[in-house]
């Protein structure tokens, strides 16, 4: 099964995200992410045993404990990839601390021999894929703050219209701590 690690977002940063991706419709062409599936990936680990899976909600747990909770603001627009065949996202902005998060959980994962996608962490969410930025100027983004405080590990089902993301366990941060 695909799956990866995710910070899940407070309703009014969701709220936010879905008013830009609203506004990024008029002006940029391409696929829109629903707000459902807003999240921040700490770390992706893509196809795993699903025997590992109790394994790993265990190591979330254990790496979210005594971590306290996130405050966040959204930040500015931006974009991986070619311009006409771009990821859109709007930046999470927390002071450092998703970074020490995703950290956290990503030497949780290699000391215990999880493989996982190496990249550089990015505190990001993906409102758009596909996204042709030729056009021209992006509309502001929706300005937003809340906490975070929740993080999950998530089963990723792929399918031709949209993947289908479902939480398998979930750790709130700062528990125990």
């Amino acid at each position: 099964m695909r799956l990866f690690i995710a910070a899940e977002l407070p309703q009014g940063l969701t709220e936010a995200l879905a008013e830009t991706s609203a506004l990024l419709r008029e002006a940029v062409s391409g696929r829109y992410v629903a707000p459902d599936r807003f999240h921040i990936t700490l770390a992706f680990l893509g196809e795993t045993d699903a025997a590992c899976v109790q394994e790993l909600s265990a190591l979330l747990m254990d790496a979210c404990t005594g971590f306290p909770p996130i405050e966040v603001h959204l930040g500015a627009l931006g974009s991986f990839g070619r311009r006409k065949r771009a990821a859109l996202w709007q930046e999470v902005r927390s002071g450092g601390r998703l970074e020490a998060l995703a950290g956290k959980i990503r030497r949780s994962l290699d000391t215990a021999g999880f493989p996982f996608d190496g990249k550089g962490f990015r505190a990001h969410v993906t409102l758009m894929r596909a996204a042709d930025l030729s056009g021209g100027a992006l509309p502001m983004p929706h300005a937003a703050a809340g906490t975070i405080g929740t993080v999950a590990l998530f089963k990723s089902d792929l399918s031709r219209k949209h993947p289908v993301y479902t939480p398998l366990s979930e750790a709130a941060l700062g528990d125990g701590g």
